[in-house]
């Protein structure tokens, strides 16, 4: 995968957790302590209504990447 895609991915899913569950439309989307995408936040304005919270961002996308490099 490229550093770029990556980092897109770090930035949208690991800027914001679920404090609770949060449904969508009657269905479960996030259960407490999921991540959920920065996309859907903006979106639905999740961040507005208490329901997620803000998290440290790792110090770059690659100390947050587990795989093995050789």
């Amino acid at each position: 995968m490229s550093e770029s895609y990556v980092a897109a991915q770090a930035k949208e899913y690991g800027t914001y957790v679920a404090k609770e569950t949060i449904f969508f439309d009657g269905a479960r989307a996030f259960n407490a302590g999921d991540p959920v995408p920065a996309s859907h936040v903006e979106q639905y304005g999740y961040d507005k209504d208490g329901l997620v919270e803000k998290v440290k961002q790792p110090a770059s996308p690659a100390a947050s990447n587990t795989e093995k490099k050789d």
